[in-house]
């Protein structure tokens, strides 16, 4: 086997502790490393935001009052981002902030949030990559996660 390369990544901090890992030969595809990859971007994008502080229930919950019945195009998202009033969204983002300084961290999350709800990625998941992609296998996550619903 020729030793190509690797990606690892790995993180703890307090209890939590990820580890994502792929070693890289002549059979790993450009696409199965873009998986992998965007499979830690995502780690690192979910939890970034968890450790800033900022509410991320309260600002998803903006986010749902905005998206709610209103499907994927640019047209839903003008709407959404038009039916508060600045003041208004600026007021109602700070309830979800420690203090005011995490307003910049609490608007970005909220467009991010935002745009994903209304079905616009934001970044490369591993949802697209395989729909892309379908022979790539992309792995699970492990676990119980409840009954199937019928």
């Amino acid at each position: 086997m020729s030793d190509e390369g690797e990606i690892t990544f790995a993180a703890r901090y307090k209890d939590w502790m990820v580890i994502k890992k792929m070693a890289i030969d002549e059979r790993s595809t450009p696409q199965e490393i873009a998986a992998t990859l965007a499979s830690i971007e995502a780690t690192m994008s979910r939890k970034s935001y968890e450790f800033t502080g900022v509410n991320l229930s309260a600002v998803d919950a903006i986010a749902d009052k905005l998206v709610v019945g209103k499907r994927k195009s640019f047209a839903s998202l003008s709407e959404a981002l038009s039916s508060l009033k600045p003041t208004e969204l600026k007021t109602e983002l700070l309830t979800a902030c420690p203090t005011p300084a995490h307003l910049p961290i609490a608007e970005n999350y909220l467009l991010k949030t935002l745009l994903d709800k209304l079905g616009f990625k934001t970044n490369l998941d591993l949802e697209t990559i395989s729909s892309v992609f379908p022979e790539i296998k992309v792995p699970k996550p492990r676990g119980n996660f409840g009954k199937k619903k019928a």
